[in-house]
């Protein structure tokens, strides 16, 4: 059977590029499509050498610099790409890739990270990151970010079958395209973390360096409790979280998978503010032994077993994660727990799982 992979941008190597990895280690002939791909961001991991058919975007000089502010290229570009001639075809999306053009031969598999979030619900977090938020442009752009959102409900009917990553993205699928879809969480490779035998006295935070993480606001809390966090992780919001950052806070930057892992198996938890629709570094912390401290909506409530594997808070504010760090100081929760709960979401269990339903929905 010939499977064609789709991808919508393949720039660096993050969540949804791990998920293409291993979902090549179950279809490793499959051809992979993507919008715009970037090879040399890409050496070194395990897309290095993978043969990708591109987009018209490719060609727009700068694209991996500017892709994201491309977003409304993106649905043109995704029905133009060809895959007319694969018996199955499975898209990764968390944008556009679901929007691709197959035939009534072609069984249409669409995997959903979320629905285009820029779209619909992080609308205020997108203009303000490519400063399209003064009131003429501003409005120009609300109306852009509109009829992306026609279009992202008008095709969601073209895949055949939706999987998504967590329950929590389900539901948003049903509210934005009123269709139900099967749960398969996303693989995580917790294989490569391991508990100090000692916890060490500072907190973490790894994440990427944007509004929607709401780094700023976990600043703000340890500003106020004085306690030592360390923040690994790079982007737009860096130069303003130096700025406000109090010296019993370190903002290392991006740092490589090696130095992650070990700060996660000392740490004596990893704080997160965010609302995710699944959250892989939740996972990675607790496979390295370490409790989580996390917002209660999104992935976090499937990831995290409340009061045993971390503690979860209600309220979206530094006050409310204060308060929690404060009540998890006085608390004493087992790094034994954590890994067993991160292994329900290994790589070999994805790779089982999905293998199971691709086949399932295929010979159907």
């Amino acid at each position: 059977m010939k499977v064609a992979i789709v991808h919508e941008w393949l720039n660096v190597y993050g969540g949804s590029e791990r998920l293409l990895a291993e979902v090549l280690k179950v279809h490793p002939q499959a051809h992979v499509h993507a919008l715009i791909h970037n090879k040399q961001n890409l050496l070194g991991t395990p897309l290095e050498g993978v043969r990708v058919r591109t987009s018209f975007m490719q060609h727009i000089p700068r694209v991996e610099h500017l892709y994201r502010g491309l977003l409304p290229l993106m649905p043109l570009a995704i029905e133009r790409m060809n895959v007319r001639n694969f018996e199955l075809v499975i898209s990764i999306s968390h944008a556009v890739a679901h929007g691709i053009r197959t035939h009534k031969d072609q069984t249409h598999i669409s995997y959903v990270c979320t629905p285009m979030r820029y779209a619909w619900h992080l609308q205020d977090d997108y203009l303000n990151l490519h400063h399209l938020d003064k009131p003429l442009i501003g409005s120009a752009a609300r109306l852009t970010l509109n009829l992306l959102r026609r279009w992202d409900r008008a095709v969601a009917p073209r895949a055949d079958h939706l999987l998504a990553i967590s329950h929590w993205t389900a539901q948003k699928i049903q509210q934005a395209w009123g269709r139900d879809s099967q749960v398969i969480y996303p693989p995580v490779n917790v294989e490569r973390f391991f508990p100090a035998h000692e916890r060490e006295n500072f907190y973490i935070h790894v994440s990427r360096l944007v509004p929607y993480k709401m780094t700023a606001e976990i600043i703000k809390a340890f500003n106020q409790l004085n306690l030592p966090l360390i923040i690994i992780g790079d982007g737009p919001e860096m130069p303003h979280l130096k700025k406000v950052a109090g010296e019993n806070i370190k903002l290392l930057g991006f740092q490589p998978d090696a130095i992650v892992a070990d700060m996660l198996s000392r740490a004596k938890a990893f704080v997160y503010m965010a609302t995710e629709d699944f959250g892989i570094a939740m996972v990675e912390a607790q496979a390295a032994g370490c409790p989580v401290i996390a917002y209660f909506k999104g992935g976090a409530a499937e990831i995290i077993r409340d009061g045993e594997t971390g503690i979860l808070f209600k309220e979206q504010t530094a006050e409310s994660l204060a308060e929690m760090v404060i009540k998890f100081e006085t608390m004493r929760l087992n790094s034994k727990a954590a890994v067993e709960n991160a292994a329900r979401f290994s790589s070999e269990r994805f790779r089982q799982e999905f293998s199971y339903h691709i086949q399932k929905i295929a010979s159907g």
